[in-house]
């Protein structure tokens, strides 16, 4: 795990240590990464993630370490908040992360409090390849 993110799963996980159950949230953010903006939105226990493509989105996993664990650490501190990412892709859910997650076989190997939505992927995997038509 990178120095960086290690810090933040660091840092997420002693706020998870101090029973941080049940958390609210509440955000309107935008950020930008790979010169695109990244939306994310939150009101009480939910927190959206508006990806704007699925470029970005390999780029965000790649650099969070899937391999390494900060994604399960991530989502752990998340599940342990009580709050949950959802995470969309171009207007469509790819993933949901941390307390309301139901993972299927593919997300049980990243964490337990990792779903991955195979329908919402592909949808928007089609869509990104039907616009570059």
């Amino acid at each position: 795990m990178s120095g960086a993110a290690a810090s933040v799963v660091d840092a997420l996980a002693a706020v998870a240590e101090s029973d941080p159950a049940p958390l609210d949230v509440t955000a309107d953010l935008t950020v930008e990464t790979d010169g695109r903006e990244v939306r994310i939105d939150s009101f009480t226990d939910q927190v959206m993630v508006e990806l704007p493509s699925m470029g970005v989105a390999l780029s965000l996993l790649r650099r969070a370490g899937v391999r390494r664990g900060t994604l399960a650490g991530v989502a752990g501190v998340l599940a342990a908040a009580d709050l949950t990412a959802r995470v969309r892709i171009r207007g469509t859910e790819a993933a949901v992360v941390g307390a309301d997650a139901a993972p299927g076989r593919t997300g049980r190997r990243l964490s337990p409090h990792v779903e991955i939505r195979p329908g919402g992927v592909a949808l928007a995997a089609l869509g990104e390849i039907s616009g570059a038509l």
